[in-house]
């Protein structure tokens, strides 16, 4: 029934978000001819405008920014970009049987642009509503939502590892050599799953299920051998320190803890590569502004904001956990309080130490500014133009026919938000790659201009 609820909602809200984008595009479009017009008025150019300086009292309308970062230019594409990914990742490794997941490569792109709250709303989206209606099964909150557990920890801890200078002194070596690529592989993957692993096992716990891992008979006697063997050390030290019981537990945990950190290694260390495969070729102009940035200029930082946002999408996932009858229990409730202890500390730590509502606005001002810049050549070709009017054209065709099945289905609301799902799937993967063109272009030109 809950799901039911969820389709018809989202029936709603992706029509009326089609007719919005209809006219959003409209409008863009009307904005465009208008400029073009005024371009043609112009008989003589004045060189003097050709490079103006930056203005912070023009424009200040336009810019749209939440918690320290562009909603239209940067949040609403990265976060786009990281559930599809993910979304992908996941559908790939269902359909291939694969042990494999691959659905974290989203959040780790979102995690390595706009930090680790970004990367762990990106990870709650993607978990708690797109992997919540991909489960075949009824039940999906009870075996899915607990896993959200997991996705926040591998943002938070990529989200902080790629504010170190290391990776951004890693990213600015174009010829980057082998060693330092096994330094990324290893620091963000290897390193990442081990932390990931963590939180995994509690999980495990919840479900009371145990890691299987894939392998040979052979090999899984040797690690199920060595492990049982780590396992008996340590819990002679641990009864001595905290008793049988404590000890028995612990045991418990640690050979489940090693038994994920062989399952993830390969999956978070392949999550990543993608991530910053994407992040180099898709945007090289995010990667530019958000991370190189210029010498002995920071990144942007987060404001009180972005935890905001992370509380308001955790509610529905900790209501889910008190309502079932399998995480009532107290022993639980310290694990699915975890998310709650980060969120509060993270509001007292960005209400003190993060920048204010002034700075933050206009450094996004700045940064829109810069993007209106390098992609001004690249919005004035004509190709552009093609597909931002076939896309319209798109959204005004997948709109008539949405009505029409009002009259024509009987199951209309699991029909139209099946077919919107999989229309704007399709839509926002083609902006996207539109997008990550524009970008790649708009680099090379700015490339070229500065070596003439």
């Amino acid at each position: 029934m809950e799901k039911e609820l969820f389709v018809i909602a989202g029936t709603i809200a992706a029509f009326v978000a089609a007719l919005l984008s209809i006219v959003q595009q409209l409008i863009h479009l009307r904005d465009h001819l208008r400029s073009v017009k005024e371009r043609r008025k112009a008989a003589v150019p004045d060189p003097s405008h050709a490079e103006e300086p930056l203005r912070t009292d023009q424009g200040d309308w336009k810019v749209l920014n939440v918690s320290a970062y562009l909603v239209l230019d940067e949040i609403a594409v990265i976060v786009a970009a990281g559930i599809l990914l993910n979304y992908l990742g996941l559908v790939l490794s269902l359909r291939l049987q694969s042990f494999l997941y691959l659905d974290m490569t989203g959040t780790a792109l979102a995690a390595l642009l706009l930090g680790p709250w970004w990367g762990a709303i990106v990870a709650l989206l993607s978990n708690s509503l797109v992997n919540w209606l991909l489960y075949p099964e009824p039940g999906a909150d009870v075996i899915v939502f607990p896993w959200s557990l997991v996705n926040i920890a591998g943002a938070f801890f990529w989200g902080f590892m790629a504010r170190r200078a290391g990776f951004r002194k890693y990213l600015r070596s174009a010829p980057a050599s082998i060693l330092s690529h096994i330094w990324y592989l290893l620091s963000f993957g290897v390193l990442g799953a081990c932390v990931m692993s963590v939180p995994g096992t509690f999980v495990l716990a919840a479900l009371s299920k145990q890691t299987a891992l894939p392998l040979n008979p052979d090999l899984a006697h040797a690690v199920q051998k060595f492990v049982a063997y780590s396992q008996m050390a340590l819990q002679d030290q641990l009864k001595a320190l905290f008793g049988v019981a404590w000890a028995e537990s612990l045991g418990w945990a640690f050979q489940n803890w090693v038994r994920n950190c062989l399952r993830y290694i390969p999956d978070k260390t392949i999550s990543v590569a993608l991530a910053l495969a994407v992040l180099k070729c898709g945007f090289p102009l995010f990667e530019r502004e958000l991370i190189l940035r210029g010498p002995g200029t920071p990144r942007p930082r987060d404001t009180m904001a972005a935890p905001l946002i992370l509380g308001c999408l955790y509610i529905p996932s900790f209501i889910a956990f008190l309502r079932a009858e399998e995480y009532r229990s107290a022993q639980y409730w310290p694990l699915w309080s975890v998310p709650w202890l980060i969120i509060v500390g993270g509001l007292v730590a960005l209400g003190r130490w993060g920048p204010s509502d002034t700075s933050a606005r206009h450094s996004c001002l700045s940064r829109y500014e810069r993007y209106r810049r390098a992609l001004k050549p690249v919005e004035g070709e004509p190709v552009h133009d093609f597909l931002r009017r076939l896309m319209l054209a798109a959204l005004v065709a997948s709109t008539l026919f949405a009505i029409g099945m009002i009259y024509l289905l009987a199951d209309f609301y699991r029909t139209a938000f099946n077919f919107f799902s999989l229309v704007y799937g399709s839509l926002l993967a083609v902006h996207l790659a539109r997008i990550a063109i524009s970008q790649n272009l708009s680099v090379v030109h700015r490339d070229a201009q500065a070596q003439e």
